[in-house]
């Protein structure tokens, strides 16, 4: 039963995807149109996504939104967490505590993974998440000290992890890319972002893939 629920918290979650990916088109059309020459060029303006945790709170909201018309039972206790450590002092009591281990020793990680967002049963010491989402926005050069694709590697071999070892029953990658896609000399890394995601799609991992074209 909650195999299937995880499937369609998923699938609520690429239809939430597809809202704000649209929502943004239109919230930025109008934004361009009242620059002035002064402002600078349409590409390097920041519009409505400035972080990743921005980019997280409208996918939370444009979801909590789709599930708000879910009248059925099996939908009334889930809720989404943002940015939780999953370690054993977080996460005692729960079934899959005996595996945080093997998380921590497969992640080369002494304290445990931050995960970005966390779809669960509230109270369901029992099970595991039904889905655990990582989040990419793109808004500079990759925080100066990696590359956008070691980004994606880390977050790729944080999310298989948390799918084999059981600590999640879906698992989804997120990213919007609102830097590389703009800019021409950087059209190379933008292709390998596309590349990369096609590989991880290959592998069973969900590609929720956006970008800011609507600028231009």
């Amino acid at each position: 039963m909650d195999e299937d629920i995880a499937k369609e918290i998923q699938q609520m979650l690429k239809e939430a995807w597809e809202k704000l990916r649209h929502d943004y088109d239109e919230r930025v059309t109008k934004y361009k149109k009242s620059l002035k020459p002064e402002d600078g060029s349409k590409e390097e303006q920041h519009w409505v996504y400035w972080n990743e945790y921005d980019l997280m709170f409208h996918i939370g909201r444009l979801f909590y939104d789709i599930l708000s018309k879910k009248k059925e039972a099996k939908y009334s206790d889930i809720e989404i967490h943002f940015e939780k450590i999953i370690n054993e002092n977080n996460f005692e009591g729960y079934s899959f505590e005996k595996r945080l281990g093997e998380l921590k020793i497969k992640l080369k990680m002494k304290r445990g993974p931050k995960v970005d967002m966390i779809f669960a049963k509230e109270d369901a010491l029992a099970d595991s998440f039904l889905l655990c989402a990582e989040v990419k926005c793109f808004h500079g050069p990759a925080y100066f000290f990696k590359n956008p694709i070691e980004m994606i590697n880390d977050d790729i071999e944080k999310l298989k992890a948390i799918k084999d070892i059981g600590i999640a029953k879906e698992v989804v990658f997120i990213i919007f890319d609102d830097y590389y896609y703009l800019d021409k000399d950087k059209k190379t890394k933008s292709d390998d972002i596309k590349h990369k995601l096609k590989e991880v799609e290959e592998i069973g991992i969900p590609v929720l893939y956006g970008n800011s074209f609507a600028k231009i």
